[in-house]
This record gives C-alpha cells, structure tokens and sequence, in this order.
C-alpha cells in the first residue's frame, strides 16, 4: 500500500510539473509570439475567450505541482526533512524547491495578472466596439516575458530535481 501512495504522489507530481512547464512553453514560445502575427480582431477574440482558460490551467498547474511535491517529499522521507540541509542531495532539492517557489511568485504575482489583464483589456475592447488601450500591449509585453523567465526557471528546476533524482 505504501508504494502505490509513493508512486501516486509521484506520478501527480511529475505529471503537474510537465503541465506547468508546458503551458509556459505555450505562452511564453508559441501564443505570445503569434498573436502578433494575427489579425487585429482574432487576436482580440483569441485574448478575451481562450486566454482566461490558459491562465486558470497554469495556476491549477503549479498548484498541483508544489501540493504533489509536497506530499512526496513528507511522506518518501516520513516527515524528516533534516537531510535537506545536510546532504548534496538535499541541496540540489532544497534550491529546485527555492526556485520553483519563487517561480510559482512569478506566475501568480506577474504572468497570470498580466495575461488576465489582457484578456480583459481584448474582451471591453470587443464589447465596446472600440480599439483596445495602449496599456493592452505594456501587458502582453509582460505577460510574454515573464512567461520565458518563468519557463527558464522551471527548466532549471526541473535539472535540479532530474539531478537530485539520481544522487538518491
């Protein structure tokens, strides 16, 4: 029974990992650069209805992500956590867990804002009939950039954690 626990707080964690770093990979590298390539009217209709739901799945994403971690780090090492600052091991986990924390900050603190304050920006600009505010693109701007930091972060995370991972 203890197995199957270990292997589903596992599984939950890797599988919310590779869900949040690819839904960076598909902001940050594939939404952000081609709304700028499309129409005016398809980009604001792309931001007011698909964004929000891309952004509800990154929270829910790096949610799971620490939640699942978490949980697996207590329950494979019963609670005793002491070794994270006295092995090699423990430090290469430590800081992926430092970085992945301040990447979680990032994402709740600038990227998810900012992508919703766009897609808020898109969906007034459809419903008024007007153009959106100069304010959208300072957004979108942000939105993209710290969605690569964000991505860059996470991919040096995952390193730490693939490394911990074989020092065991």
């Amino acid at each position: 029974m203890a197995d199957a626990i270990l292997w589903i707080l596992a599984y939950g964690h890797v599988l919310s990992a590779i869900a949040w770093l690819g839904s960076g990979i598909l902001t940050g590298f594939v939404v952000g650069p081609n709304l700028r390539k499309m129409a005016p009217a398809a980009a604001l209709e792309f931001n007011a209805r698909i964004i929000p739901k891309i952004t509800r799945f990154v929270e829910m994403a790096a949610v799971s992500t620490l939640l699942f971690g978490v949980l697996l780090l207590y329950y494979n090492f019963h609670g005793d956590l002491s070794f994270l600052m006295d092995s090699t091991q423990g430090y290469i986990l430590s800081a992926g867990i430092l970085i992945a924390l301040f990447t979680a900050i990032l994402a709740f603190s600038f990227i998810v804002p900012s992508f919703n304050k766009v897609a808020a920006f898109a969906k007034g600009a459809i419903e008024g009939g007007q153009p959106p505010p100069p304010e959208m693109m300072k957004y979108a701007k942000r939105a993209r950039l710290s969605s690569t930091a964000g991505v860059f972060l996470l991919l040096f995370v995952l390193a730490m954690m693939v490394a911990s991972g074989f020092l065991f």
